[in-house]
């Protein structure tokens, strides 16, 4: 019995798995400017044949945008989000680590695009919650409104993008770290709770404090304040589990999952007796792991897209938001993606994790 479960294995590896999905034969030079162009034509009709579905209440806290600078800087900034996402070859699939009972649905899905589909969702989602928590916008154009950005993105991505090992649960150990760890549903559920209630807190202890009166200083026209006032910290971080399991997809799982590289390589064999001024500062700047690079550098982009595309979009859509205004209401979710990098960086360090 031991053995025939054995060959059964042995055999499992050694069939490798067909792709579902084969190369673009869309020449490289031409990708990414289809895929700006994809992104742009979808969103506006998406965002156009919603408007007759409910997402109508949004016109009332819009602004006119009649300066050239307004239109420019949120077309640069969309293309720059989109390379963002393309050259930091951030893909990945659709459902994340499922077990080997539905592993058959699993190859089903496995389109590239999932990184840039978690990284819209966290990177969006103030701006619409904004609007959802303090002008009386109905939820249901909130998420009809994230489903349109997270689309809008993924389904170009999808169709011009290879997809990566690091998301993909049939790949050998040779290509993915603690491949054993990043199957387990209950590691997957634990970690996407923690950045749902790191979120939770932090807006939670924003709406106790500094935040309110914020609103009120620098955004004209607020109509409902409640939000802050009643908000409950257990229903915040119930709100956010999509996000937390977006963070987590974004943010954890490449980073357990990478493997060292030439870089660890050099920094092991590092000698501080022997080495230059130079290779000592960069040591010290540097020389941490492939998953510690690749955690501070994923947390690092949520950041700043979550600071640009809630600033901008705020600043330049919503009536009566002042400047100032729109850099605090995305500064706080720039600080809560840090957290959570933080938070998951410490989690990743744990005992009986690989590096």
């Amino acid at each position: 019995m031991v053995r025939r479960k054995q060959m059964k294995e042995a055999s499992a590896e050694a069939v490798p798995v067909p792709p579902l999905q084969q190369p673009s034969k869309i020449p490289n030079a031409l990708r990414f400017p289809i895929l700006v162009l994809m992104s742009m034509a979808l969103s506006s009709a998406l965002y156009a044949g919603a408007s007759n579905f409910g997402t109508g209440d949004l016109a009332t806290v819009m602004r006119r945008r009649d300066q050239w600078w307004e239109i420019t800087g949120l077309l640069v900034w969309k293309a720059v989000e989109l390379g963002i996402g393309w050259w930091g070859e951030y893909d990945g699939r659709c459902f994340c680590y499922l077990s080997e009972t539905i592993r058959a649905l699993e190859r089903l899905t496995n389109f590239p695009g999932w990184d840039i589909a978690c990284l819209t969702l966290l990177s969006h989602m103030p701006y619409l919650y904004l609007l959802t928590t303090f002008y009386a916008v109905r939820p249901t154009t909130m998420w009809l409104g994230i489903c349109i950005d997270v689309l809008s993105t993924y389904l170009p991505f999808t169709l011009l993008r290879d997809s990566s090992p690091i998301h993909k649960s049939e790949v050998s150990k040779d290509q993915v770290a603690n491949r054993s760890i990043l199957n387990d549903l209950q590691i997957q559920f634990y970690t996407s709770f923690l950045a749902a209630a790191v979120y939770g807190l932090v807006v939670f202890a924003s709406f106790r404090g500094w935040l309110p009166e914020y609103l009120i200083v620098h955004f004209e026209g607020l109509r409902d304040l409640s939000g802050a006032h009643e908000a409950a910290l257990p229903f915040l971080i119930l709100g956010f589990t999509l996000s937390g399991y977006a963070a987590q997809s974004f943010l954890f799982v490449p980073a357990l999952g990478a493997k060292p590289d030439v870089h660890d390589m050099h920094m092991a064999e590092f000698d501080p007796e022997t080495a230059t001024l130079g290779q000592t500062v960069w040591y010290n700047i540097w020389g941490y792991s492939k998953r510690s690079r690749t955690l501070i550098k994923r947390t690092a982009t949520l950041a700043f897209a979550s600071a640009m595309q809630t600033g901008l979009r705020t600043y330049i859509t919503v009536n009566g938001v002042e400047f100032a205004g729109a850099i605090g209401w995305a500064a706080m979710w720039a600080s809560a993606a840090v957290l959570v990098g933080g938070v998951f960086w410490w989690v990743g360090n744990v005992e009986g994790v690989s590096n």
